[in-house]
């Protein structure tokens, strides 16, 4: 298999993903990855996008807006980690998860503002303030399954059995 086919299948099996996370899981130099990308993306067989002001690839096979989003806030750390505790599908607070993902005030508000901005959280308001929830969560869970070997971490892999019966 050549490099570039090699990039082509990570990224088939891994979409949205960004340049650095490629980098890193195929342990690529960043002039042959940087090449390969921008001829895969010539070539049709790759489509970048510019979410949130990082380029993310995915394959050339159809994904409407909400999935390209949803799949490129699964990559990002943070985001990921603030998913994860909101795929029960019940609102929580800002403080509540502030409590659970161990991150400050402003970081939070900050990842939080771009999910609702791009329509991946909806806030909920009650009397005790504004609580966030996952949007559609069937939309994630039919994404989570399908491309669940490119979430390695233990509580998604524990959604997705949970979701598969």
């Amino acid at each position: 298999m050549t490099r570039k086919d090699q990039i082509l299948d990570f990224v088939k099996k891994n979409p949205g993903h960004h340049f650095r996370g490629i980098q890193r899981a195929l342990r690529v130099s960043t002039g042959v990855l940087q090449y390969h990308l921008s001829t895969l993306v010539k070539e049709n067989d790759l489509i970048v996008r510019d979410i949130n002001g990082t380029s993310c690839y995915f394959p050339s096979i159809s994904f409407n807006e909400d999935q390209f989003k949803i799949l490129s806030h699964l990559r990002n750390r943070v985001r990921n980690k603030i998913l994860r505790v909101l795929l029960d599908g019940n609102p929580k607070p800002p403080s509540e998860l502030k409590k659970e993902l161990s991150v400050s005030s402003p970081t939070l508000s900050y990842h939080l503002a771009l999910m609702t901005e791009d329509g991946i959280l909806e806030k909920v308001l009650n009397e005790k303030g504004t609580s966030y929830r996952v949007k559609d969560i069937g939309l994630f869970k039919g994404l989570i399954i399908e491309y669940r070997e490119s979430f390695a971490d233990k509580l998604i892999q524990d959604f997705v059995e949970l979701w598969s019966r």
